[in-house]
């Protein structure tokens, strides 16, 4: 083997190195998170596990998230699977319906039905009769206080964080839970949502729009969704933009950057 050949193959072997540091740093953060003592830091630890797909090993974290010993947690984790489509965790959603919350209990029952499995159903049925508790991020909080909510910006939040499937992780959500700098930002619920939009058409003025956003946006919760969109959207060679990120203070936006390290590392070189 001629040295120039050698020299080549440990390039190589180096730039592999270099891609998978990141990637299993990144595969650690989101293990501490998802096992983390604070409820709220496990809630967006599972919602940015989430946005790797059906990785099995993403699966499987998700569904730890589901055996959570907080409610909302699991209900976060309930809502995250059906968005998934995991079909492979029908089983675990199934069990969910014995669930002591009704919150679980209902998002279950809705990640199932979205999925053709109708196991639910009864589930369904007593929400309509109002046989099921109606608290509060109980299908949002019930139709009769909705439209007070949604006047309410203090309530709109409340009930963004305590309903797992509420507008964040629906069909065009940006994909995180609100957090509280939201609202004091009135235009950042737009710049999530046209990121989140933006993400659907990976052209190169919009990864380069992406890449701006992720450097020169200020309010974090904007940031992470910026970094689930460039983890659908970039390159490998986005990974040195986003790593920095893995240090951040604000959890939504380490955890989503993590997720967005993972992804982008297991694209074809």
């Amino acid at each position: 083997m001629n040295v120039k050949r050698c020299i080549c193959l440990l390039l190589m072997l180096s730039g592999n190195l270099a891609l998978a540091q990141p990637e299993s740093t990144a595969w650690d953060i989101l293990r501490q998170g998802i096992d983390d003592k604070n409820p709220d830091r496990r809630k967006q630890a599972v919602t940015a596990i989430g946005s790797l797909g059906l990785m099995p090993e993403a699966v499987k974290l998700v569904e730890h998230g589901l055996r959570d010993d907080d409610p909302i947690v699991r209900q976060v984790g309930a809502a995250v699977l059906g968005q998934m489509k995991s079909t492979s965790s029908i089983p675990a959603l199934i069990a969910a319906l014995d669930d002591p919350s009704g919150e679980v209990q209902f998002t279950a029952a809705r990640a199932l039905w979205e999925m053709g499995d109708h196991s639910g159903e009864t589930v369904l049925q007593d929400v309509m009769t109002r046989q099921q508790k109606a608290t509060l991020g109980f299908v949002e909080g019930g139709m009769r206080d909705a439209k007070a909510k949604l006047r309410d910006k203090k309530g709109l939040a409340k009930m963004g964080i305590n309903e797992a499937s509420g507008a964040l992780l629906g069909p065009f959500s940006i994909g995180v839970i609100a957090a509280e700098e939201m609202l004091k930002d009135s235009g950042a619920t737009g710049r999530a949502l046209s990121a989140t939009l933006l993400a659907q058409k990976c052209d190169s003025r919009n990864i380069q729009l992406l890449q701006w956003t992720l450097k020169e946006e200020k309010n974090n919760t904007v940031r992470a969704v910026v970094a689930k969109s460039l983890g659908q959207c970039g390159t490998a060679e986005d990974i040195v933009r986003i790593e920095p990120y893995l240090s951040a203070g604000n959890d939504a936006l380490k955890f989503m950057a993590a997720a967005a390290i993972i992804r982008l590392s297991r694209l074809p070189q």
